[in-house]
């Protein structure tokens, strides 16, 4: 007889649950496809399952695809395509005081590595939502218009590839900071021994 550990199967339920949820709203719009009522609900709720699926699940997110490449080092880049105007949108809407409230970041190794898996997994779900929605807007691009993709596009490109850049451009900046960390700490333990 099989074993199953009813947390872990608990788990995988409600993600099955939500996921045929979302999918049944996805594939059944009660609303127009191309409104700007469907675009923001079919964000949001995309952005509540991917929560329920990174919490329940806990993915390792350790692919080489979330280390920097040398073009983003700098960050110049996302400085060039306007990820500071986001960051500056984010503080007056209010987002990053709630956000500092849940994880304050301070200037220690366990709460720095921990923002910095938190950077992998809001690119990961942002990501992974961005690809859904491109989706949906080539199904209703080809059903319809592209005037139609309208709001899925600026609200995928604001919801979801600001904060991936958002993501990619802070990362760097954690990491330097995780290592001279490590560093300091490693002459602290050699010092000491």
């Amino acid at each position: 007889m099989i074993k199953i550990n009813k947390n872990t199967f608990v788990k995988w339920v409600i993600v099955l649950m939500t996921t045929v949820g979302v999918a049944l709203i996805v594939l059944f719009p009660l609303i127009s496809m191309s409104s700007l009522a469907y675009a923001i609900i079919l964000n949001f709720l995309l952005m509540i399952w991917m929560s329920i699926v990174e919490t329940l699940l806990i993915p390792e997110l350790k692919s080489s695809y979330f280390n920097s490449q040398p073009i983003e080092m700098e960050g110049k880049i996302y400085k060039y395509i306007g990820v500071n105007f986001f960051r500056k949108l984010l503080v007056l809407s209010g987002w990053e005081r709630s956000r500092e409230k849940e994880n304050p970041i301070r200037k220690s190794l366990i709460p720095l590595e921990y923002y910095e898996y938190r950077t992998r997994t809001s690119e990961f779900g942002h990501t992974i939502i961005a690809i859904i929605i491109l989706i949906i807007s080539i199904y209703v691009c080809m059903e319809h218009s592209f005037k139609n993709i309208i709001w899925l596009t600026f609200f995928n490109i604001f919801l979801n590839i600001y904060p991936i850049t958002l993501q990619r451009y802070n990362r760097p900046r954690v990491l330097r900071v995780i290592k001279k960390l490590k560093l300091r700490d490693s002459k602290i333990v050699y010092k000491n021994w």
